[in-house]
């Protein structure tokens, strides 16, 4: 609701196992309102979960996130990052910590053209630490549909995010409206579902999004 955020209480308006442990980020992105909301990064009391929803954990303090790191190990649920992982911020150490975790899913961002040499990186690094290219751990928010953008630019994004070694996940750009365009949507939820995406004949790709 644009309001700043306060302390995390668990199984408050989300599901239980989702928890977050910092709010705020210290980038000033034009399709992100977070900064407008929290401009800094605040650190928090961490509670018990196993999918980390952070807007920027990343941007906190090594200590906070290894303490986050133990946290995650004494959680039944192997751990998922799905608020996301800036992937300029992304060390050698972070991904030996976070390799270790044993992770279903770790998530970044391509968000711009400008962020894919960053991503490239990630991928390498994460890689180097531990993590298996093909079981689908790493995946990468990739923004689409923003003004001036095109269906052929998107795809192209799309299919390098496969290259540097990620599965995409499209995200649909709004307006404060909240205003989506179908065929946007249509073709966001292609480049949604890995299943899908990964499928060889472009025909049966289709097939099974009607279903």
């Amino acid at each position: 609701m644009g309001s700043k955020g306060g302390e995390f209480v668990a199984g408050r308006f989300l599901k239980p196992g989702i928890t977050i442990t910092s709010r705020g980020c210290p980038n000033r992105c034009w399709f992100c309102s977070v900064h407008e909301r929290d401009p800094e990064v605040k650190e928090l009391p961490i509670v018990e979960g196993w999918n980390v929803v952070d807007d920027n954990i990343l941007a906190t303090s090594d200590d906070h996130f290894l303490r986050v790191c133990e946290m995650l190990k004494r959680q039944k649920e192997r751990p998922v990052f799905s608020g996301g992982l800036e992937a300029t911020r992304l060390t050698p150490w972070h991904a030996r910590v976070l390799a270790r975790l044993k992770p279903d899913r770790l998530y970044f961002a391509y968000d711009t053209p400008d962020d894919y040499e960053s991503l490239v990186e990630a991928g390498r690094v994460m890689r180097e630490a531990g993590i298996p290219k093909a079981k689908h751990v790493l995946m990468a928010y990739v923004l689409i549909g923003y003004l001036k953008d095109s269906f052929e630019s998107a795809e192209d994004r799309l299919e390098r995010t496969i290259q540097a070694g990620f599965t995409p996940m499209a995200m649909l750009w709004r307006d404060e409206g909240g205003y989506r365009n179908k065929e946007w949507s249509n073709f966001q939820r292609r480049w949604a579902r890995p299943r899908l995406i990964y499928m060889k004949d472009d025909q049966k790709r289709l097939s099974l999004e009607v279903r």
